[in-house]
């Protein structure tokens, strides 16, 4: 069994090579030593192959589906589609993207269990095990960080499923207070990142995660528990890193940026016209419409888009997502698309210029090919960090550190933002949402945020809800988390449940 399951994760291993930037000294590796499971981890080099793996899901899970969830069924945008999780007609029977979030986040988990037992007992340096071993560990919270966002309570385990007996005592687990969960992760962070290397993410060879990376999943983990004292915490280690926001340009937001200075995480895709490619058809969910054959999109000729592309019905911004943005906001000409290169689309210009306009080039990929492209998936950014910060200041009193970090990510987009007077703790925190809801559009949490805020039912009713009668219809107060697909039920003969949607 152990030598069947070893080659098994060595399969998995060298699927997962391809989600890293620089993928070509590990394809060069030896695999018969990874296929035989006494001898994997006898080299340090092997140990980094099996670190490779425990990436490998991210591609599966940052992409079109997840997108939609968090960001295209929230007060700021609708994609007005047959996608269930858009339509929210979402069930155990019919999850919609929570069976590949499952799926994908699970096996993530399992092979970074492998990973950290590998590296626990591999026969290498004892002073050369914590550094690696963290970059696993902040990897499989990540996937819990996923799970418990996606599904609220979910089985939680650290065992790595190398036996029948142990997949046999994972199989019985139920579901396991979210709460606690996170804070074993927490904990477990806290031990862990200071391990990593303490710089920003851009300086690490082939875009590893860093202690940021590690920081960053403690501050997600502690809001969703309203730990804000530790939040607060981990994020002055990550300023401690990144300085002063207003050194990092505004297009350091734009997709097809990769790996730039002001990144802390971000999913890693490629595409050439020959080679190694691993794409996702994110932007083709954000693309003004386009006449076939050309390079024409909603009557504007966007050259850099080229001819190829063929973009999906797209996401359509809500009115209370245009509202956000002032008029001298330069994010609103990043996020949300009136024009290209001094003419305006079609559409915005519709109904007397009352026209909605297109998702902007934030999320465009230049050259994109029929619908994939090769744009980085954005995580997590300082902005973020900052405004994570300024949220759990807040909370803890400190007002002054609130309005420091609040004002570093408005200043940023204009001295003329900046908020003079501390307003209040509960007009603070409505500003923060705002905020962002400008800053971080399309960068994976805009749902996750609405929830652990308990906003997510009430604004989607004010909002979306107002302007598409197929929310109206479907929305529920429990659709704020997602059901456990009926087959994970069935399998665990039924300790596994979905109260909320019965």
């Amino acid at each position: 069994m152990k030598t069947n399951y070893h080659r098994i994760l060595y399969l998995l291993l060298l699927g997962g090579s391809l989600t890293l930037g620089s993928c070509s000294k590990l394809l060069e590796e030896e695999p018969h030593s990874f296929v035989n499971g006494e001898g994997f981890f006898k080299t340090e080099s092997q140990c980094i192959a099996a670190l490779n793996g425990c990436y490998m899901d991210l591609t599966n899970i940052y992409a079109a589906d997840l997108i939609i969830s968090l960001e295209a069924a929230t007060d700021l945008a609708f994609l007005n589609s047959s996608n269930l999780d858009a339509k929210l007609e979402i069930s155990p029977a019919n999850p919609g993207m929570g069976d590949n979030i499952w799926t994908a986040c699970y096996r993530g988990v399992m092979i970074c269990n492998a990973t950290i037992s590998g590296i626990e007992k591999a026969t290498i340096p004892a002073d050369k095990k914590p550094p690696l071993k963290a970059e696993a560990v902040a990897l499989r919270a990540l996937y819990y960080y996923i799970l418990t966002s996606t599904f609220g309570d979910v089985p939680y385990y650290t065992t790595d499923v190398s036996s029948l007996d142990a997949l046999e005592t994972i199989g019985k687990l139920g579901r396991m207070n979210a709460t606690e969960t996170r804070a074993a992760l927490i904990n477990e962070l806290k031990e862990y990142t200071p391990h990593l290397p303490m710089m920003r993410t851009s300086e690490v060879k082939d875009n590893r995660i860093s202690a940021p990376m590690g920081y960053m999943l403690i501050g997600k983990l502690a809001l969703w528990n309203k730990d804000y004292a530790t939040c607060a915490t981990a994020m002055e280690e990550i300023r401690k890193i990144y300085g002063q926001l207003v050194q990092y340009n505004l297009t350091d937001t734009y997709f097809r940026n990769k790996n730039t200075a002001e990144s802390i995480f971000e999913v890693q895709y490629t595409w050439s016209a020959a080679g190694l490619k691993k794409t996702t058809t994110v932007a083709a969910f954000f693309t003004p419409t386009k006449a076939s054959g050309t390079s024409t999109y909603d009557g504007v000729n966007v050259p850099e888009l080229g001819s190829a592309a063929n973009p999906f019905n797209s996401i359509t911004p809500s009115e209370y997502m245009i509202s956000l943005y002032d008029l001298a906001d330069p994010r609103k000409e990043i996020v949300l698309g009136y024009s290209y290169n001094g003419t305006w689309f079609k559409r915005p210009m519709s109904n007397n210029g009352t026209g909605k306009p297109w998702m902007g080039p934030k999320f465009w990929c230049p050259g994109m090919n029929n619908i994939a492209d090769g744009n980085n998936q954005k995580v997590f950014r300082y902005a973020d960090a900052l405004l994570m910060l300024a949220e759990a200041a807040n909370e803890t009193g400190n007002t002054d550190l609130a309005m420091q970090c609040l004002n570093e990510v408005k200043t940023r987009a204009s001295e003329d933002f900046r908020m003079d007077a501390y307003p209040g703790k509960t007009e603070f925190l409505e500003e923060v949402k705002k905020e962002r809801a400008r800053e971080l559009m399309g960068e994976y949490g805009r749902k996750w945020d609405l929830v652990r805020w308990g906003d997510w039912y009430r604004v989607v009713t004010e909002t979306i809800a107002e302007e598409y009668q197929v929310v109206k219809d479907n929305v529920r107060p429990y659709h704020e988390y997602y059901p456990i697909p009926d087959k994970e039920v069935m399998r665990s003969n039924g300790i596994l449940t979905n109260p909320a949607y019965k």
